[in-house]
């Protein structure tokens, strides 16, 4: 019973939380898109990308780096919850020593963002606007529902020194399944499993999809002469997505699956 209490009394203290520390750019950005960006005191911030929308997260007070906050900093700013994320977690028993609550979320799945996204409106206050934005995004898969790309099969990778893809069990994978699409990764062993060229040509996906800073499908080709085998290839259906657009859980997501989507169907 004690337990239960503390657990109420804690989620009590979330919901009232208007003083808001993010070291999740995730977050900072579902905050914007619930239109509760007064309640953010401070963030972490990015050295390889931006946050959305750039033009007024650029303006707020930083509390370090995503991968390294200042616990010094948060301190000072006498937080009402801070929302760690999962490259910051270690920095959340520093911060329990000083009484501060933390919270941390995952996104490895579409359905994961929907969650988020009601978490931050009850926190906020804003639920009403929170389940708007998910009805929004399901709308946007659910228009881009098509037959051409039903049972074809893809895969996405990140690395090419070796080539590690996603499966379905990670935010990208969960995207292209919702699309429609076959991941020749699944049934492997584990969330980003290592792959050959071998096994990609032996697999011969429909779509190749490059995610993050990997180059283009010459440069890939490039690294794996083999990969040139593929319908991917053949098809000119080697495409590249910036990995803010499908690697970050945010309400944003809606704009990735368009973004993807119109590659794939180009």
């Amino acid at each position: 019973m004690k337990k239960l209490f503390l657990i109420l009394a804690i989620l009590a203290s979330f919901l009232n939380a208007k003083k808001l520390v993010v070291l999740d750019p995730a977050v900072v950005e579902i905050i914007y898109m619930l239109e509760a960006e007064d309640q953010i005191a401070a963030i972490s911030t990015l050295s390889m990308s931006k946050i959305w929308p750039e033009e007024k997260t650029s303006k707020l007070k930083s509390v370090g780096t995503y991968t390294k906050p200042n616990l010094e900093k948060i301190v000072e700013i006498k937080p009402d919850l801070v929302i760690v994320s999962f490259h910051s977690v270690d920095i959340q028993d520093s911060l329990k020593k000083f009484n501060l609550p933390t919270l941390t979320l995952k996104a490895d799945s579409v359905d994961g963002i929907y969650s988020n996204i009601e978490e931050i409106g009850k926190i906020t206050g804003k639920e009403e606007k929170a389940k708007e934005v998910i009805n929004n995004i399901k709308a946007k898969f659910k228009s881009f529902e098509d037959p051409r790309l039903k049972g074809k099969k893809v895969v996405s990778f990140f690395s090419s020194t070796p080539i590690t893809t996603f499966s379905s069990s990670t935010l990208p994978g969960d995207m292209l399944k919702k699309l429609g699409l076959v991941n020749i990764a699944d049934g492997l062993e584990g969330a980003t499993p290592v792959v050959s060229p071998e096994f990609i040509l032996s697999s011969n996906p429909d779509f190749i999809v490059i995610i993050g800073g990997m180059g283009n499908g010459s440069d890939i080709l490039k690294t794996s002469p083999a990969l040139s085998k593929t319908n991917a290839a053949k098809n000119n259906k080697i495409i590249t997505v910036p990995s803010s657009l499908l690697l970050r859980g945010t309400p944003r997501i809606g704009d990735g699956v368009e973004h993807l989507y119109n590659l794939l169907t180009k």
